[in-house]
C-alpha cells in the first residue's frame, strides 16, 4: 500500500457504533427519566430513530463521547475557580 492511498483512506468517514438504550446507562450513569429530561432540554443528544417504525433508537457514541467530554470540560472548569 503506498502513501497516499493510505493517506486517502484516512478521509473516509468511519462508521460510529450505535448505543441501544438498555446499555447507555452503562456509559452516562444516569436512568431512563433523567435522560429523556435532559434530552428535552437539549442537554444530552438526542437518539435516532434505527427503525420507521420508530421504536428501535440508539445514540451515536461520538456525540457521547462529546457529551462527556464536555461534563469534564465543566467540572475542571468549575475546579479552577
Amino acid at each position: 500500500m503506498s502513501i497516499e492511498h493510505g493517506a486517502a483512506r484516512s478521509n473516509t468517514p468511519r462508521l460510529q457504533r450505535i448505543i441501544r438504550r438498555r446499555n447507555l446507562h452503562a456509559f452516562v450513569g444516569l436512568g431512563r427519566t433523567q435522560l429523556d429530561q435532559m434530552i428535552k432540554r437539549g442537554e444530552f443528544p438526542a437518539a435516532i430513530k434505527l427503525n420507521d417504525g420508530g421504536r428501535a433508537v440508539g445514540w451515536l457514541e461520538g456525540e457521547v463521547l462529546e457529551w462527556q467530554r464536555q461534563r469534564m470540560s465543566k467540572r475542571d472548569d468549575q475546579a479552577r475557580q
